[in-house]
């Protein structure tokens, strides 16, 4: 199992409320940080990657072990309004 994140950008909305961003992510160490608490991933994608950025990253090696007779499986999880749909678009 490998876990990634990918951190939303705020909606319309959000920023026209004043909302401000409150998750730090780092590609690099693969980090996620909110408020004083790191969590560590397998992958962490910030809020600027394309579509097809995320996609090479991500498809190609379930790809390729589906085709050599494993299972594999991306799924989407998240609180409400979480960015769910905008990730799997």
């Amino acid at each position: 199992v490998r876990v990634g994140v990918r951190i939303r950008p705020l909606t319309s909305k959000e920023a026209s409320e004043g909302g401000r961003v409150v998750v730090d992510g780092n590609s690099f160490d693969r980090t996620v940080a909110i408020s004083k608490r790191k969590f560590t991933y397998d992958a962490v994608f910030h809020s600027g990657v394309s579509q097809p950025d995320l996609y090479m990253e991500v498809a190609p090696p379930l790809l390729e072990a589906f085709l050599n007779g494993y299972n594999a499986t991306v799924l989407a999880y998240g609180q409400t309004s979480s960015g769910k749909t905008y990730t799997m678009g």
